[in-house]
């Protein structure tokens, strides 16, 4: 079978709209399967914090870092803490990324943080200090939706991007 360039280009330009739709759909899908469970979480634990998934360790467990300055008590310059959890999220091992030193931190406030957000099944979660939370999907870069703290902060933040109302307080970027 002898296909012309013509129908080459055809046939890749109807696989690559079926890969774009597909995507899409996979995107669209996870956006709805963690609203409908986490609608009305409750994020208040995770406000002036962010917390995202480096990677996985030589196991396979979830490499977990974590920025909570409001949790760490002393004013050095520390890096993330970073927490790898096992098996029923239990905690295998947690150290700072920049020193080696003990840290005045609330360290089970920080591993209750990584276990709480583990059982979000996404790479990457933010909540600034007005409460305004931004969760992401697809990766620790592409933010999927914010939920605002309050029409207030809506309004502030729409003169930065335009946001559509997913629903109820959540929104996406446009």
């Amino acid at each position: 079978m002898v296909i012309k360039i013509g129908d080459m280009r055809k046939y890749t330009r109807i696989i690559l709209l079926t890969m774009l739709c597909f995507s899409s759909c996979i995107g669209t899908y996870h956006e709805k399967k963690f609203l409908s469970e986490y609608e009305y979480e409750n994020f208040s634990q995770f406000k002036n914090s962010s917390v995202f998934i480096r990677g996985e360790d030589c196991h396979g467990n979830p490499i977990i870092f974590i920025n909570a300055p409001h949790l760490v008590r002393d004013t050095s310059k520390v890096g993330y803490y970073v927490v790898i959890l096992g098996g029923d999220n239990q905690v295998i091992r947690t150290k700072w990324t920049l020193t080696d030193n003990d840290v005045s931190a609330d360290t089970l406030k920080l591993q209750k943080m990584a276990q709480t957000f583990i059982q979000y099944r996404i790479p990457r979660l933010e909540a600034d200090t007005q409460g305004n939370v931004f969760v992401y999907l697809k990766d620790i870069e592409t933010l999927a939706f914010v939920r605002f703290a309050n029409e207030n902060e809506l309004k502030k933040r729409s003169k930065e991007v335009k946001w559509i109302n997913i629903k109820s307080n959540w929104y996406k970027p446009r």
